[in-house]
């Protein structure tokens, strides 16, 4: 019989996707976004799964065992938003909540949250960080997804359940949100090739930033592989990246080389989002230990994105 996995947020960019792998790998995979609409034939959540500016903390749990014994995945998060009330409530206080109904409903067999680079901090340029790496995250973003898995974990350790913490760097790939660097460099290159544009002209203050790009669709690999990695660990973190750092001038060459559009950068620093200068993980571990490996490299994400035909998915889910 295929084993059940509950994923949360599976609306969104990266649930989407890990809906898919899970459920191409042999898994009963139950779906759910924040208003309680249900995939998998279970039903709905019975009440007030999310009302206002709080997680309802009755219908959860029932939810939870009317599904069976099950695997939770929580790909829940507010990636852009820059409301501190919005932040708090679906990166620490819907994490916390979640891990109180898995405790309560006595039902859940293990825990995987999908955290953030971000947790990382102001990393060193030049030195790929590891999970071993200390968290000091400096954003709001950042310290929230700290919190939020802290909470996953604490909760999984008391139920004695497996718990992992897949990493995510920047995430980029086919049905990206609006949001980020990825999305506007998209966005403006479909734009081009549709009008016949001859130039792409960027809001972009600091091009020599650099990231770790990481295609979705890869994530979603490595989130099977810790799912179905059987024995190991009782808490355990993976970085999902590429271990490449790709300045923001890079992206847009790479963007200019598929299309033959050329681009100039406007230095603009409006609605920018405070982060490190460099970013560059070190994925040995989740290589040596679930054998896992890229299949996407940017120019294959860069060709999906914008041949595209789907609607992107929410920010919020």
């Amino acid at each position: 019989m295929a084993r059940t996995v509950i994923i949360f947020g599976a609306r969104g960019f990266i649930g989407r996707r890990v809906s898919a792998a899970l459920a191409a790998d042999g898994w009963r995979c139950i779906g759910v976004d924040r208003y309680g609409r249900t995939t998998g034939g279970v039903g709905d959540i019975n009440g007030p799964y999310y009302s206002g500016n709080d997680w309802s903390p009755v219908a959860l749990p029932r939810f939870l065992r009317r599904c069976g014994p099950a695997a939770v995945v929580n790909a829940v998060g507010a990636s852009w938003s820059t409301d501190p009330a919005v932040i708090r409530r679906d990166n620490v206080l819907w994490p916390c909540r979640l891990g109180e109904a898995c405790e309560v409903s006595g039902s859940t067999e293990s825990i995987l949250h999908i955290g953030s680079s971000h947790e990382y901090g102001a990393t060193a340029p030049g030195v790929p960080v590891s999970e071993s790496s200390a968290l000091a995250p400096v954003t709001a973003y950042g310290k929230s997804k700290t919190a939020g898995a802290s909470y996953l974990i604490r909760a999984a350790c008391r139920m004695n359940s497996p718990a992992t913490v897949v990493r995510a760097f920047n995430v980029i790939g086919p049905g990206h949100s609006t949001n980020g660097i990825w999305a506007l460099a998209v966005g403006l290159y479909r734009a081009a090739a549709q009008a016949g544009a001859d130039r792409v002209v960027a809001n972009v203050p600091y091009p020599e930033t650099a990231r770790d790009l990481v295609d979705v669709r890869d994530v979603a690999r490595l989130v099977c592989l810790a799912m179905g990695g059987g024995s190991g660990p009782p808490v355990a973190t993976y970085n999902a990246a590429s271990g490449t750092a790709t300045r923001i001038s890079q992206l847009f060459d790479a963007f200019t080389e598929q299309t033959g559009i050329p681009y100039r950068f406007v230095r603009s620093p409006v609605d920018l989002r405070i982060g490190s200068t460099w970013q560059c993980a070190d994925v040995s571990r989740a290589e040596s230990r679930l054998g896992w490996t890229r299949d996407f490299t940017l120019t294959d994400s860069i060709r999906a994105s914008l041949t595209l035909d789907e609607p992107a998915a929410t920010a919020l889910v």
